[in-house]
């Protein structure tokens, strides 16, 4: 099981009670958060349009909350269907920061790495790389992360994606293929977006979208499991990505939408990579997690990697 203060990937246990206790990972728990998820974003997001033209602060503020569907949905569910301390350890795991530093770093810089080579790539194929406005507004820039952060996606879908949806399915599967089924609800999840005018997605090409945010999913479940299911590291990962999006204007415009399309092809790339060169779970875990019984709130889920179901994900 895992140990809150643990910094050893080895002692990580997705199926471990202490990461999310049985029925709060059942089947009906899990259709529960996606519904919820889903009417919270969608039904606010629908709020916020009628009252657009009325106030659009209002509707700003509207958005804000819409945003914090999945995040609502992970910690209701939580609450529902754990007991005793269920609830408490899975704030204690979600919020663990001992995971190692070089994680924290890795989420921060890997975004603005990727995004650069994309920019060199789109500038050799004869595009233009402009001055980027956060340039001469450095403090802005650094404020700007911590606005992000809060109203910006990532505490808002976090603690649902990779806090609740991540644990819930890669104990009955494997990171690999519970990524990916996160992946496909994380995307269908942002569709209204792309018919609301001002909002990033309305400039982007849904399919590319779709792309780039499963091959996210899958880096975001890599690091998942790399770091004891905290969702530190996710959170990091998440407001590098979305703020320097913004920073080196890697978001489509107007003029030209290319390097979002070389940053997704690298995206996608990467990912390709962490499914098939990686492993989800070191060896020698493996071999004894499979000569240990779990210590468990009621009952012994399948083993990881392993679905009875004839539709399990494969790796």
């Amino acid at each position: 099981m895992i140990l809150p203060g643990t910094n050893r990937v080895e002692d990580f246990d997705p199926r471990s009670a202490e990461v999310l206790q049985t029925h709060a990972r059942s089947t009906t728990a899990i259709i529960a958060f996606t519904v919820l998820a889903f009417a919270w974003s969608w039904g606010i997001g629908l709020a916020a349009k009628l009252v657009d033209a009325p106030s659009t602060v209002l509707t700003a503020v509207l958005m804000a909350v819409a945003g914090f569907g999945p995040s609502v949905a992970g910690l209701a569910v939580v609450t529902m269907f754990s007991r005793g301390e269920g609830l408490r350890h899975w704030l204690a795991r979600c919020l663990n920061p001992r995971v190692g530093w070089r994680w924290f770093v890795l989420g921060f810089l890997g975004p603005p790495a990727v995004m650069v080579c994309a920019l060199a790539m789109h500038a050799a194929l004869g595009g233009t790389v402009e001055t980027p406005p956060a340039a001469h507004h450095i403090p802005l820039a650094i404020v700007n992360f911590g606005l992000v952060l809060l109203i910006g996606g990532p505490l808002g879908e976090e603690f649902g994606w990779r806090g609740y949806a991540m644990p819930a399915l890669a104990a009955r599967m494997n990171w690999r293929a519970a990524s990916l089924i996160i992946g496909v609800v994380w995307g269908l999840w942002h569709l209204p977006l792309f018919f609301m005018a001002g909002t990033a997605q309305s400039q982007m090409s849904i399919p590319v979208f779709l792309l780039n945010i499963l091959a996210g999913s899958v880096l975001f479940g890599w690091l998942w499991q790399r770091t004891q299911a905290s969702v530190l590291p996710a959170l990091v990962l998440h407001t590098s990505l979305n703020a320097w999006a913004g920073i080196l204007i890697i978001i489509p415009t107007a003029a030209t939408a290319r390097p979002y399309l070389l940053v997704t092809g690298l995206l996608v790339a990467v990912a390709i990579v962490s499914l098939f060169c990686s492993d989800a779970w070191p060896a020698s875990q493996r071999r004894r997690s499979s000569q240990e019984p779990l210590q468990e709130d009621t009952e012994v889920p399948e083993a990881v990697g392993v679905d009875p179901s004839p539709h399990a994900g494969r790796s």
